[in-house]
Parts: structure tokens; C-alpha cells; sequence
């Protein structure tokens, strides 16, 4: 079942936050390209797994999100010149990278709110996953995979009070590795904020793992996140809310194996 004309007009109005959530389309052949004013087939399937507690979700939308060096501002700069920081990678060297916030969650297009009347900046409270990443940027200006390391992380089984973001208290032994990061292109009709999303372009591969402990116990079990399959959105935001779009925590960097 597709989207009216009058969906997709209203799906420009969609604002995505660090806090929102999530939809994937199936069909990213017959989804918008390099558009920011529809929304991509709301078919859904399965693009990975999380474990947290013992417990096994699917998820079936994937967000990619970075900060730009241009503003959302109307009349301010449009710069789609991804933000790159200095930082401290978890050997303690000094490194330039670039960040990311990676969300997958267990919800599709079809659980997107449509209701004119009602809030639909897909905030749904679904099971999922975010991981904030740094990778560093070699010399010709292109991500070293190889090199990427976890700043933080959080996964929620369905509420806000089942939301576990890991501590230094509470999760060791970091491991992710990204295979494969394709990016989709953004051009001179973007900017950051809500005319910098692009639906259903690009891949993503990745496995992450931790030890982490449980929200309501001591106990200790494997936190793991296997994505792989097309982005669902990817999302600009402005340099202005940079602190906000990815929250790299050092203490947790030093927890990467």
C-alpha cells in the first residue's frame, strides 16, 4: 500500500531529532533520490538484530546523522561540508574524525504517524539501538572503517523507562566494525536541518558488541548490533546543534577493545 499525494506533501514537514524514531521503505528503487519533500515505500523488512539482556529484536529502519558545517537557520549558510573535529582515539592518540549517530529500530514506514492533527515527526518509542561513532579521517580525506571506535551508546526495549544508556559504570570491552559505509550524495539544494534528509539511499554494514550491564539487576550479558542493508534516512543537521546531533563520551571511548 503506498502513501496519497497528500502523505507525501505532509511528509516535508518532518523534522528528525537525536530523540525521534524511525521507518525504513523496502522499494528504494521507487523512492525519492536526492528529494527532502516525500517519504520513500513504507514496505518494511528486516535490515539487522540487537541483543541486549538476553533478549533479540529485529529492526528495520536504519538513520545515519551528522552535523554539517552550515546552519539550519533560513538565510544563514547552507554548507553540506560534513564538521570535522579533533578528538582522542581510545589509544590515546590524537585524531581527526568525523561522527555519526547510528539509530536502528524495530519500526517500518507503516507505524509512521499520518494524522495531520497530530504529531508526526516519527516519534514512535519502539525497540532499538543508537551508537555514536568517531571515525578518523585519513589523509586523503576519506573514512578509515577500519580505525572507527564507539563514544557512546544506548539501546530501549518499547518505553522511556526501559531506555539503558551504558555508563563507564555499567558497559567494557567495545568492539565495532564497519564493512561498508556508503553515504548517499547531497547537493546545492540541501541544507542542514529539514531540507538536509535523503530517504533510502546508501548502505550500511556494521557489528558492534559490549558487555553490558542490566537496567534492573547486576547481571552482565552481551550487547550486540548487526546492521546491514540500505540507509533509511540520512540526516544533516546544522553545526549549531552538532553537541546534541552526536554525544561522544571519552570514558566510553577508553572502553573500545
Amino acid at each position: 500500500m503506498k502513501f496519497s499525494k497528500q502523505i507525501v506533501l505532509l511528509a516535508c514537514g518532518l523534522t528528525l531529532t537525536a530523540a525521534t524514531a524511525f521507518a525504513h521503505g523496502e522499494d528504494h528503487d521507487k523512492s525519492p533520490t536526492n528529494e527532502t519533500t516525500g517519504i520513500a515505500d513504507k514496505k518494511a523488512k528486516d535490515v539487522g538484530t540487537f541483543t541486549a539482556e538476553g533478549k533479540t529484536h529485529s529492526t528495520k529502519f536504519v538513520r545515519v546523522l551528522y552535523a554539517a558545517e552550515g546552519s539550519e537557520i533560513e538565510g544563514q549558510s547552507n554548507d553540506i561540508t560534513p564538521v570535522v573535529y579533533e578528538s582522542t582515539d581510545p589509544k590515546g592518540n590524537a585524531v581527526k574524525v568525523r561522527r555519526f549517530q547510528i539509530t536502528a529500530k524495530n519500526t517500518g514506514y507503516d507505524e509512521v504517524q499520518t494524522d495531520q492533527s497530530e504529531d508526526y515527526k516519527l516519534k514512535s518509542v519502539k525497540e532499538g539501538i543508537k551508537l555514536y561513532i568517531e571515525v578518523p579521517v585519513a589523509a586523503d580525506g576519506t573514512l578509515d572503517l577500519k580505525k572507527a571506535y564507539v563514544g557512546n551508546a544506548a539501546y530501549n526495549f518499547g518505553t522511556h523507562a526501559t531506555r539503558h544508556a551504558l555508563t563507564p559504570e555499567t558497559s567494557s570491552d567495545f568492539k565495532v566494525k564497519i564493512k561498508r559505509l556508503d553515504l548517499p550524495k547531497f547537493d546545492t539544494s540541501n541544507k542542514p536541518g529539514d531540507k538536509g534528509l535523503i530517504y533510502n539511499q546508501g548502505f550500511i554494514e556494521l557489528a558492534f558488541k559490549a558487555k553490558a550491564k542490566h537496567l534492573d539487576s547486576d547481571q552482565i550479558s552481551d550487547f550486540t548490533v548487526d546492521i546491514k542493508g540500505p540507509i533509511s534516512i540520512t540526516h544533516v543537521r546544522g553545526k549549531e546543534r552538532e553537541e546534541a546531533a552526536v554525544v561522544i563520551n571519552p570514558a566510553l571511548v577508553s572502553k573500545n577493545l
